[in-house]
């Protein structure tokens, strides 16, 4: 098995915070906006940590700014593949989980997301979170309503 892994090697910008990932493997083509991790990945930040089968990076196309790192670059990233996310005490699973580091929106979707907070948890046909508002909208279809569990243990409004 081999791993790889790949990080910012330039000190970040202000705001801008280093993406650390390690896999058993790593597709990257020239002349393309998107590198592929997959097996076992772990892409960490200093807020949070996803798991995934896949996780594809993808970066703003035609930035020829020399004193822009790829990290500073990085336009969304989409995991796939067994998802679980990590910020804190908040945890998330999913099938699919899609990040634009933009307006840092994450978005799960797949069989059944689940977003949980100690034992609390709300579960949806696809859950957004707007984490610069810490917020989450949680969606649901026909054959999926909302559902969610409060727990008084778990004080999740003291924690916001």
């Amino acid at each position: 098995m081999q791993i790889t892994t790949i990080e910012a090697q330039t000190p970040a910008k202000e705001g801008e915070v280093p993406l650390h990932i390690v896999s058993d493997k790593m597709i990257a083509q020239k002349n393309t906006s998107m590198v592929e991790f997959t097996g076992n990945v772990k892409a960490t930040r200093e807020d949070f940590i996803v798991f995934a089968d896949s996780i594809k990076i993808y970066f703003v196309a035609g930035n020829n700014d020399k004193e822009s790192d790829a990290q500073s670059n990085v336009k969304k990233i989409v995991s796939t593949g067994n998802v679980r996310y990590i910020a804190g005490e908040q945890k998330a699973y999913a099938d699919k989980a899609v990040y634009t580091a933009k307006d840092e929106i994450l978005i799960l979707s797949g069989k059944s997301p689940k977003l949980t907070t100690g034992s609390s948890f709300v579960t949806g046909k696809k859950i957004t979170l707007f984490r610069l508002q810490d917020k989450v909208l949680v969606e649901s279809e026909d054959s999926k309503r909302v559902e969610a569990f409060f727990n008084p243990e778990d004080n999740i409004i003291d924690k916001q």
